[in-house]
């Protein structure tokens, strides 16, 4: 359980005070939010309504929800209130897990629960987030109701979504299970004993049109002044209500360990008080992930632009947010802004949850908050929407310029239209281009933008004026819910010709290349070193036959020969020794038969990568008997994949999407993820062999013994019946 100390910055009553401390764990932090009497009250309009007992049924209505729990069955039902009224899923518990479910603590924000004599411990929050907990180890899965149009994963977790809403699952504390979608239908998760897992039900409230409107912000970073003059405020002032100021350093004094006004308490009450008469509400910088007092990296912590080599690391595990906590109070109790920017919080859902509501207690129902979440937990494009929830604005996409024309990443990543019905804004604090076509996009998307001061001064302000601004009417509503139609239907009839061509597999493509290793001898060779060099040193690069460029790092100690009809590789674990070569533009499938027989490694393993332009897509082996696929959203991994069998692994473009598949026997593909692409630029590259986790030619920094493995047969697809 959570220490004394720790219950107090948690808001308890005690009668001695003493200083917030660091978080004991994770784990515990869980422990706090599945049993606490914590926000037993309904928070930022999200309650529990109603709790209804029959006789062959139990039902717990929230804002967004109602979970209908079914003894007789060991199901519960999740069915969705908003976005669309529809059971999005069904649960089923072990044998027996629900006998005598009922209700031990029943509040407007949560009702606590348990079942099984104790054995199934749960609650049930008002933004429609079900905590559970088994004593046992067991087996929980669910089934969809609805066929989804998004399906992201990462690791244990899933979040399952369509236009109108969707259900999300979250392994809350470790040791993560490796999470088995036998179809994009149905989800397993493997719990070991006493482990917590989040079950989400979306959108966990209504999404308020008129905010969305009204509330515009404008978003001001410097590194020469963290406080903007009262002539800037007058100027913004007629093009936004709300002033954001990003100025990190330049704002505060000590910004990585407490918050004290850099320029004094007067200049920024200055700020405060001219936002006040130009009707604007001000709400300042306080980053929980770079707030790194009471850590090992708090004396890494810069406070100056001078001699600027880049801004100090961040700390993604949250272990003081009590910390944090107690800072945020002093801002808002001292300092009085209208709210918080939080830069990024944890790296993992319990503390990013928990701290995201006590940061909404501090502000309260009517101030505000923002949340810069291009890299939400708990990672790989799987996030939460009921943290977001808290946020009065969802701020995605910094450095993910790229990622502007996936209809995917925009719809259900950047807008939380009907996912957590936050106010949705895309980053653009770079130069991409505001073109008519792409706010349109954006607008039917239900998704927002900051002002940027600089826009007033260039194109793009005029582009706001022209096709921007103007939308943000009650027509919008309109305007949303045609477009959601209209891509509810193109992607259910994008989903069944992607099922279609997925079951061809490659029947109908045409082989343009195949590597069977038939140049016995040796083909490549790192050179031996008295003393390691760095990890980042310059590899070895040389000529191999059939056209590839072999690529050995500096300390692998690689060897490549072809002996049998088969490719060859040792080398040292976490090191990298692999064959490219470009492909033609028409390539549309490439595959190859591995073997890693010892000590292969995992994220410098053996396997595939396919280069489109500066996208990678790689799937390969590892030694701990699974498969694992990396892209730009991070690490997948799959179990049943043994060491030292034959295992064939493929990528296909289909349909706009990559396909990951492996086979044990070359001809039952198992598909592994199917992810929407958006445009193919640039060349084609294919890599074969001890391939980086990112493809980038860097080496671990600790390199384990030299391992074996095996590669034959790799085959190169095209499109079509004619051509090169």
């Amino acid at each position: 359980m959570l220490s004394l100390c720790l219950l107090l910055i948690l808001g308890l009553s005690l009668s001695a005070y003493c200083a917030p401390q660091v978080s004991p764990s994770v784990e515990a932090d869980a422990e706090y939010l599945l049993t606490t009497t914590d926000f037993m009250d309904s928070q930022f309009g999200m309650e529990v309504r109603d709790v209804e007992a029959g006789a062959d049924a139990l039902t717990v209505r929230t804002t967004g929800a109602e979970f209908v729990f079914q003894p007789s069955t060991d199901t519960l039902e999740l069915r969705q209130l908003l976005g669309m009224a529809r059971t999005a899923a069904t649960v089923q518990f072990p044998d027996g897990a629900l006998k005598g479910v009922a209700v031990t603590r029943q509040g407007s924000g949560a009702v606590l629960l348990n079942a099984s004599e104790g054995a199934l411990e749960m609650r049930i929050n008002g933004d429609s987030l079900l905590m559970l907990r088994i004593k046992n180890e067991a087996t929980v899965s669910y089934a969809l109701g609805f066929e989804p149009l998004s399906v992201r994963q990462y690791m244990g977790d899933s979040l399952l979504l369509d236009e109108y809403g969707g259900v999300g699952s979250y392994v809350a504390t470790n040791p993560r299970p490796v999470r088995s979608v036998t179809s994009e239908l149905s989800v397993v998760h493997h719990l070991s004993a006493g482990q917590v897992l989040w079950v989400s039900v979306a959108p966990p409230k209504p999404f308020d049109w008129e905010a969305s409107f009204n509330d515009r912000v404008v978003w001001h970073w410097s590194t020469e002044t963290g406080y903007p003059s009262d002539a800037n405020i007058d100027d913004w002032s007629k093009h936004a209500n709300i002033l954001l100021q990003q100025a990190e350093v330049m704002l505060w004094k000590d910004w990585g360990l407490r918050f004290i006004p850099r320029n004094g308490i007067d200049e920024f009450e200055r700020v405060n008080t001219t936002c006040e008469k130009n009707g604007m509400r001000n709400i300042v910088y306080t980053s929980p992930y770079y707030f790194l007092a009471s850590t090992e990296y708090e004396g890494e912590v810069m406070n100056t632009f001078e001699d600027f080599k880049g801004f100090h690391r961040g700390d993604g595990r949250g272990l003081n947010w009590p910390i944090f906590l107690e800072e945020i109070r002093k801002v808002v109790r001292e300092y009085k802004p209208d709210g918080l920017y939080f830069d990024g919080i944890y790296d993992n859902v319990v503390r990013t949850y928990l701290i995201s509501r006590k940061a909404r207690e501090v502000v309260g129902d009517e101030g505000i908050l923002e949340y810069h979440a291009t890299g939400s937990p708990p990672g790989g494009g799987v996030y939460v929407p009921q943290i977001d929830a808290y946020f009065n604005f969802i701020l995605r996409g910094e450095g993910r310029q790229q990622s502007y024309e996936s209809d995917d990443y925009l719809r259900y990543f950047v807008s939380t239209y009907n996912i957590s019905n936050a106010i949705g804004v895309l980053c653009n604090n770079n130069n991409y281009p505001l073109t008519e076509d792409f706010l349109n996009g954006l607008l039917d998307k239900n998704i927002r933008l900051h002002l940027i001061p600089g826009w007033l001064s260039d194109e793009r302000g005029p582009a706001l004026d022209a096709h921007y601004w103007p939308a943000l009417t009650d027509s919008l509503k309109e305007r949303v819910a045609k477009a959601s139609t209209q891509r509810q239907e193109a992607g259910k009839a994008a989903r069944a010709r992607l099922r279609e061509a997925i079951a061809k597999g490659t029947e109908g493509l045409r082989e343009v290349y195949l590597e069977d290793f038939a140049t016995d001898g040796d083909w490549a060779k790192a050179p031996q070193r008295a003393e390691r060099l760095a990890k980042d040193a310059p590899p070895t690069i040389s000529d191999a036959p059939g056209g590839w460029q072999a690529t050995l790092s500096p300390n692998s100690e690689a060897t490549m020969s072809c002996v049998d009809g088969r490719l060859e590789i040792t080398s040292r674990e976490h090191s990298y020794a692999y064959l490219e070569r470009p492909l033609p533009d028409n390539v549309v499938a490439v595959q190859c038969k591995i073997r890693g027989v010892e000590s292969f490694g995992q994220s410098w393993g053996p396997g595939v990568l396919l280069w489109t332009g500066a996208a990678r897509h790689r799937i390969g082996l590892r030694t701990d008997d699974r498969a694992q696929i990396d892209r730009a959203d991070g690490q997948l991994l799959f179990e049943g994949f043994h060491h030292n069998v034959w295992t064939w692994l493929r990528l296909r473009i289909v349909e706009g999407y990559m396909i990951y598949e492996a086979a044990t026997d070359g001809h039952q593909w198992r598909l592994l993820r199917a992810e929407e692409m958006g445009e193919l630029k640039g060349e084609k590259r294919l890599v074969v062999g001890m391939v980086p986790f990112n493809g980038e030619n860097m080496e671990y920094d600790e390199l384990g013994p030299r391992g074996l493995c095996y590669f034959d047969d790799v085959r190169v697809f095209v499109a079509g019946e004619e051509g090169p």
